[in-house]
């Protein structure tokens, strides 16, 4: 049999590509052996997305980084696998993860990129960086992973089209499944308690709703970005009375997690950006309403489909009043509901052939 190694972070901490690493992982492939490098710190506050750390980087992570790499190398002559699947963002961990590219390439084993990045606005995106990254990455891998459409129109220019691949980030419905009419009217936030996630202007919201005498629950998945910035949140928290609207479960995973999306009718989804958003798609299984922020890969995702109100992002008005209209009319929820109860897209499936074709592909080639 076949074995394939994912190299890449899984939880903690609770983010999209450590969700997507794991679920790509628990996909039930026929004829292949799964095994896997963890290249998260297993810090639960750890983002893949922060600024880049100059000084540190200089002093202490590349040290650290070096250390991984070594450990990589060792896992490979351990396992001996015959395709080795990478998770890289466009964050400034690009430097790092080019350098373990560099270590798995003297192995002559397949490799497979999964590029979780977003089009603009990181570290790797712009025109100079990108065309630095296509040369690495079509010199070290065999195919890349690309999680949209959209994504492929624009990255397929730097990495040429012949060797990327589209495979949504995906969710098994059958984890989610539940029944509508026993859903509670709260709403859930899934992600980390920062600006740019929205997560501010929640707590604007709340407090706008709290002073107009509308009563709701948020319940509240995820961590702040440091131990301070948490503490911050709870004085804001107290200081305007809203215990009884915020509802904080910290980083909760497995069934915990699932369970608030069974019960929750609606998602509260505010961030300022996104690359392809996998809480999006969790919500649709879990067959919920979506009030979402107006960015692209929101849109990108829910299209023209009627089980989602926008707002625009950073607007904690439009966001109350949007949330205002859905708590009055529970005909417009139930709807929307249904609406997500209709999409199959994003179901494990659909995906296990795309990347298992992948799989098979470069295993032929490669006998």
């Amino acid at each position: 049999m076949s074995k394939i190694a994912f190299i890449g972070p899984l939880p903690p901490p609770l983010g999209g590509v450590e969700v997507i690493n794991q679920s790509f992982q628990e996909i039930d492939y026929s004829c292949y052996e799964v095994t896997y490098f963890n290249t998260s710190n297993q810090n639960s506050r750890e983002n893949l997305y922060m600024r880049f750390p100059w000084k540190r980087f200089l002093w202490n992570s590349i040290f650290r980084d070096l250390r991984k790499s070594k450990a990589i190398e060792r896992f490979i002559k351990k396992v001996n696998p015959d395709i080795i699947n990478i998770f890289i963002t466009s964050g400034p961990s690009i430097l790092r993860d080019l350098l373990y590219l560099k270590t798995i390439h003297k192995y002559n084993i397949p490799v497979v990129i999964h590029f979780h990045s977003k089009t603009k606005g990181e570290f790797a995106l712009t025109p100079f960086r990108l065309k630095v990254t296509g040369y690495f990455f079509n010199k070290y891998a065999k195919k890349i992973i690309l999680l949209s459409d959209e994504h492929f129109t624009f990255f397929s220019h730097y990495f040429g089209e012949k060797c990327c691949v589209v495979i949504e980030n995906f969710v098994t419905y059958s984890d989610y499944d539940n029944e509508i009419e026993k859903k509670c009217s709260q709403f859930l936030f899934v992600g980390r308690l920062t600006k740019e996630k929205g997560f501010l202007d929640l707590l604007n919201a709340a407090i706008i709703l709290k002073e107009g005498g509308i009563k709701c629950e948020f319940h509240i998945i995820g961590l702040a970005a440091t131990e301070q910035q948490e503490k911050e949140i709870m004085d804001f928290i107290d200081n305007n009375q809203l215990r009884e609207y915020i509802i904080l479960y910290g980083a909760i995973f497995g069934k915990d997690k699932l369970e608030l999306f069974k019960v929750s009718k609606y998602l509260i989804f505010p961030s300022h950006f996104e690359n392809s958003p996998v809480v999006l798609k969790e919500a649709i299984a879990a067959k919920m309403a979506i009030v979402a922020s107006n960015i692209q890969a929101n849109k990108n995702i829910l299209k023209t489909r009627e089980n989602h109100i926008l707002f625009e992002m950073g607007n904690s008005y439009d966001l109350a009043e949007k949330i205002v209209l859905l708590l009055n009319d529970k005909g417009k929820s139930q709807a929307m509901c249904a609406e997500s109860a209709r999409i199959s897209e994003y179901d494990v499936s659909i995906a296990k052939k795309k990347i298992q074709a992948v799989f098979d592909e470069l295993i032929t080639k490669n006998a």
